[in-house]
């Protein structure tokens, strides 16, 4: 079983931070390796917050799934955490190929976590306002 998991604080309440996560289309923006949506059956959502992509249509894996969380950090922030599991197919061959597959996966998912918190920074978090 491959497992990775990453997180980032992004300074926004977490309505609008899911809101933006489950936003499918927008995949391209921030998720490592997607150079375009196909298809979309829309926003993507399981309140309140969670949602779960699950394939079984990845070479070498019986079944991969993508966890993406947020939490509250008060009310003005937010963590986000993505976590990607994988099945290998093929019994202990599949899991002799998965092995070195894990750390390019595990850079690619901190990658997609840290464009993503940069993404919802840029959009949703609330302008600062200068101290007098």
């Amino acid at each position: 079983m491959l497992e990775v998991s990453a997180s980032a604080v992004v300074p926004a309440p977490a309505g609008p931070v899911f809101a933006l996560l489950c936003d499918t289309a927008r995949y391209p923006e921030w998720v490592a390796g997607t150079d375009e949506v196909t298809r979309t059956d829309g926003p993507a959502h399981t309140p309140p917050r969670r949602l779960v992509h699950v394939t079984t249509d990845i070479p070498l894996s019986s079944r991969f799934e993508v966890a993406m969380e947020v939490a509250s950090e008060g009310e003005e922030a937010s963590e986000v955490v993505l976590t990607l599991r994988g099945q290998p197919s093929l019994g202990p061959v599949g899991a002799v190929f998965a092995r070195p597959m894990q750390g390019q996966v595990d850079r690619d998912n901190r990658k997609s976590v840290e464009a993503f918190a940069e993404l919802a920074t840029r959009e949703l978090a609330a302008p600062q306002t200068p101290r007098a």
